[in-house]
């Protein structure tokens, strides 16, 4: 088996402890969400986010890493809160995020529709632009509006914020939006040619790339998403996760975003 990352500990025992990315792409399935057993005692905040380079992501030896990892853990750490961070699909992140007390989720952007569902830490990452990139060899592709990209096919992850946007603009999963559960088969298909665009930020494709061994020269901006520009995202927790946890990460974020800038 490949690509598939170990996590210990009761919190998610009924996962087998294994979660495969590579072999949920391939099955072609969304994993059904649990109801986790009670926490380890010495565990105070169970941390869940996806894969999303460079900000969240497993590195070469198989740790949680990536900037918003990093500020992550320097806040948990000054807040003094004991913590274990897993790394799942996006849908199911967000499935144990809300169903499970004492569990914070990131990096998540803060919209309407999911105000109510978490209690907020912001922010966490500096704004972002986000940019429906095309290959630079399509020149056969040009945008004026948003609206134009309905003619195409874009690769996103299920669950998405931009997800959301997209289905909130009239486009539909099947006609012309390539919905997948594994972040790291969307740069693929783009090069393969098998969607029009990838919409995500310029480090993300960047990064996503560079692991691939190509030129960021490969692909280009077809239209910036400015309705989704300047947007932050946040570490979130679930409604009844010990509100002194909840105070103290709040504290501790306002304090490292007085003395820092970024990730």
């Amino acid at each position: 088996m490949t690509n598939c990352t170990v996590f210990r500990g009761a919190f998610f025992t009924l996962l087998a402890s294994i979660v495969c990315f590579s072999h949920l792409a391939v099955a072609g399935t969304e994993p059904r969400p649990i109801l986790a057993p009670d926490s380890e005692p010495d565990i105070q905040l169970h941390v869940v986010t996806e894969q999303w380079v460079p900000y969240n992501f497993i590195n070469q030896h198989g740790e949680v890493d990536g900037r918003a990892t990093q500020k992550v853990r320097e806040v948990l750490d000054t807040a003094g809160i004991s913590y274990e961070i897993l790394v799942f699909p996006w849908t199911r992140a967000m499935k144990i995020a809300q169903t499970q007390p004492n569990t914070m989720i990131y990096s998540i952007f803060r919209t309407s529709d999911r105000e109510a569902k978490f209690e907020w830490a912001c922010p966490l990452l500096r704004p972002v632009k986000e940019h429906l990139f095309r290959l630079t060899s399509r020149e056969d592709i040009q945008l004026d509006s948003l609206d134009d990209a309905k003619r195409y096919i874009t690769a996103l992850v299920r669950g998405s914020v931009v997800h959301e946007y997209l289905l909130s603009k009239g486009f539909k999963g099947g006609v012309n939006l390539d919905v997948s559960a594994d972040p790291s088969s969307l740069i693929k298909k783009l090069l393969a040619g098998r969607v029009d665009f990838l919409i995500t930020t310029e480090y993300t494709i960047f990064e996503s790339l560079r692991l691939l061994g190509k030129p960021y020269e490969v692909v280009t901006s077809a239209l910036e998403v400015r309705e989704r520009t300047g947007e932050r995202a946040c570490m979130a927790f679930h409604p009844h996760t010990d509100s002194d946890i909840i105070n103290k990460v709040r504290r501790a974020l306002a304090e490292h975003n007085r003395h820092y800038i970024g990730p």
